[in-house]
């Protein structure tokens, strides 16, 4: 189990002089002394961040040193990170004895490289916990909201924070999804990890197309012998209050997953909500389930027989700032059919607090059997977490983004704070689902892509810093952790003053691209989790912001083309964006990736949704097709930019390289300005020899290109 910690504390600067407070009300007070004593697991390393850089001389073993109940020193290492804004704290090489309670001592001789020092030596006191910590009862979780709200006042106002003034001494993937399923007789949605679902907003079955149109109604298709279709239902899907945002298909089930409004006197909830109708005959679908979990979706994913939902909530204890004894609900409300028609709230005895996490936001996994409508839902809310998901078949992990920012007052001039992403793992095994571990890493995760589970292993890559900050110029990294979320190994500092764009995990090897004038694809060998090493680097005009992979030796990539104009002599050029731009990366040999291809279509201004959204891809690997919808501009006229027409574009992509094999592009009216959102096509599938295009408006259809 992964260190757990109930109270982050962050030291300010403030008034002249160093001060500090907790983030979060301790678990436990000492009512002999007074002092605070909070719970982190054997192996926790603290971390204390300053808002200026500190002396490195003035961190010693004897300014910063721990002690069992006994007063007996423990050996810890004691170091100054992130170019001294951080003091970082780590545990004994075989842990925290869990039957122990210790006291973390901060003497007032540690000084900033500007003399500032703290009032007072400091003692923060904690005890050694086995497991995730719940919440016993409804105070408890009262308590703690409450000492939140403590918190934000104290980090809002510079008077509640205690300061000196200080004698100046001196003056910052599993295993890729191919193509496979994506050959057959009709269209699947482009997953990330081969398992996994993820949902889309058009489905087939190779006899039937489900579209969800405008969010409001399910339109069914029947497809005809022709290849044309026939609409056999139009459902909708609420009186106004709930609105789908995605569909799965499970053999005869439709499950309609999207946001639903309940209103009602005094109570007004937004929540996430799975509609899971019967399609046995698709003219006539029956709805068999229904599950709410409170929040707005943070992303799911459906495994074998089982729906995940992961939600985020915020309560409204905020009410409890103007009325301390105010009757308020924290807990997330859930509305399962298999229980009851009615919401409940969740029982605190579900409710654990994760951890390094000072936010008062819940996530919530629902793990949904949708073929047994009578089996209740597994449902557990983690409290302190929100972020990107990724999911394996055996695990789920959160990626939550913790941004240490300083009081804008006194921030440094120039500083920006320290981004660090906590990764929460959760085992997964049907409706079992167990929080495992949890891990943490320095910078910021892109999306989904940027991680990825291989023999056992999490990688993840982030970016760190700003690329515009003089003082904390990015870096791009990856990382790789082990089971118990650890650090085995990692590359740091790759194309500083750049951001990550793209990311892509294929077996052992990490494809990167990042991006600032010109678009480096970095090729990182994983084989050894304890020293992966960059093989190759690619440095090309523009930049793919998602990479796909045609085989093991070959990735494509959709992104944009660029240029770079000349500005005045000595200063950066200006990066322009100009037409859409797809590449073929042989990256047979890895220490020389090539760019074999590349396909630039418009000018500036053309766009595809493919450019943010992997499920926009089509896909049909036998044929060697892959098609994307398109608006084109041509990067004339009066404001840079003029419309040309929109539609959706196919092309042979094969390790020979890119060609087009079709174009299906609507008749552009003389006076059109600017593409039409109701034919704007928003999938594209196909059935056996048959091509469709999904609209708003309708379903065009044309044969396949072979």
């Amino acid at each position: 189990m992964k260190k757990w910690l109930i109270a982050t504390v962050v030291i300010l600067l403030a008034g002249g002089g160093l001060a500090f407070y907790f983030l979060q009300k301790p678990e436990v007070t000492n009512t002999a002394t007074g002092a605070e004593v909070r719970s982190v697991f054997s192996d926790h390393t603290w971390k204390l961040n300053f808002t200026e850089k500190m002396r490195d001389d003035t961190v010693n073993e004897e300014t910063v040193f721990i002690e069992d109940q006994n007063g007996n020193k423990t050996a810890v290492k004691v170091e100054l990170i992130h170019d001294g804004h951080t003091l970082s704290i780590a545990p004994p090489e075989s842990g925290y004895d869990d039957k122990a309670r210790y006291t973390l001592h901060l003497s007032d001789e540690i000084r900033s490289s500007l003399g500032l020092k703290l009032k007072n030596e400091q003692a923060i006191e904690f005890k050694i916990v086995t497991e995730l910590p719940r919440f016993t009862n409804e105070q408890e979780l009262k308590d703690h909201f409450a000492a939140l709200l403590e918190n934000e006042r104290a980090g809002r106002f510079e008077e509640n924070m205690v300061a000196e003034e200080a004698t100046s001494e001196s003056a910052d993937s599993a295993e890729n999804s191919s193509d496979g399923g994506a050959g057959g007789d009709y269209s699947v949605t482009n997953n990330q990890v081969e398992g996994v679902e993820e949902a889309d907003i058009v489905q087939t079955d190779g006899e039937y197309i489900y579209i969800l149109h405008q969010n409001e109604q399910i339109k069914i298709e029947q497809i005809l012998e022709d290849g044309s279709t026939e609409t056999v239902q139009t459902m909708t899907l609420g009186q106004g209050n709930f609105y789908g945002s995605e569909l799965y298909l499970n053999g005869d089930l439709l499950i309609v997953v999207g946001d639903y409004w309940h209103s009602e006197p005094g109570n007004e909830l937004s929540t996430t909500t799975a509609k899971i109708y019967d399609i046995t005959d698709p003219s006539a679908p029956e709805l068999t389930r229904e599950f709410s979990s409170e929040g707005y979706l943070a992303s799911s994913r459906m495994v074998d027989d089982v729906l995940y939902l992961v939600t985020n909530h915020h309560p409204n204890y905020w009410i409890m700032q103007e009325e301390t004894d105010a009757e308020v609900r924290l807990q997330p409300y859930i509305k399962d059919s298999a229980v009851s028609d009615e919401f409940f709230t969740q029982p605190v005895d579900q409710i654990q607090k994760l951890p390094e996490s000072d936010s008062p936001e819940y996530a919530t996994i629902a793990a949904i059997p949708v073929k047994e409508p009578e089996t209740e839902a597994s449902v557990h809310s983690y409290l302190g977490s929100s972020g990107q998901i990724y999911m394996s078949k055996e695990n789920l992990y959160i990626a939550s983004r913790q941004h240490f920012f300083p009081m804008m007052e006194i921030m440094p001039a120039g500083g920006g704070g320290e981004d660090e992403t906590e990764i929460y793992k959760f085992s997964v095994d049907a409706l079992n689902v167990q929080f495992a571990a949890q891990g943490e890493v320095p910078g910021r995760v892109l999306n989904q892509f940027s991680m990825d589970e291989h023999n056992g292993y999490f990688r993840v890559a982030t970016t760190d810093g700003s690329m515009w900050s003089e003082d904390d110029l990015s870096t791009n990294n990856l990382y790789i952790l082990n089971e118990q979320m650890d650090i085995t190994g990692s590359v740091e500092d790759l194309a500083p003053g750049e951001r990550i764009y793209s990311a892509r995990f294929m077996g052992d090897k990490a494809y990167i691209v990042t991006f600032r004038e010109t678009d480096p694809l970095f090729v990182i060998d994983t084989a050894d989790p304890s020293a992966p090493e960059v093989l190759g680097e690619l440095k090309i005009p523009g930049f793919s912001t998602y990479l796909h992979p045609l085989d093991e030796n070959h990735l494509i990539g959709f992104g944009v083309e660029t240029s770079l104009e000349e500005t005045k002599p000595g200063e950066a050029p200006i990066v322009r964006q100009e037409g859409m731009k797809i590449s073929l990366f042989d990256i047979t040999d890895f220490s020389n990736p090539v760019e074999k291809d590349v396909e630039i279509i418009g000018g500036r201004g053309t766009y595809s949704t493919v450019q943010h959204d992997h499920k926009a891809l089509f896909r049909h690997a036998e044929r060697g097709l892959y098609g994307f919808p398109i608006m084109l501009y041509d990067g004339e006229g009066e404001m840079g930019m003029e419309f040309v027409g929109q539609g959706a574009m196919m092309y042979h992509i094969t390790t020979d390289g890119i060609e087009l094999a079709a174009e299906y592009m609507d008749e552009k009216d003389p006076n059109q300005l600017y593409e039409e959102y109701e034919s704007m096509v928003q999938r594209m599938i196909y059935v056996d020899d048959y091509l469709y295009l999904v609209k708003f408006n309708g379903i065009d259809h044309y044969p396949l290109p072979e």
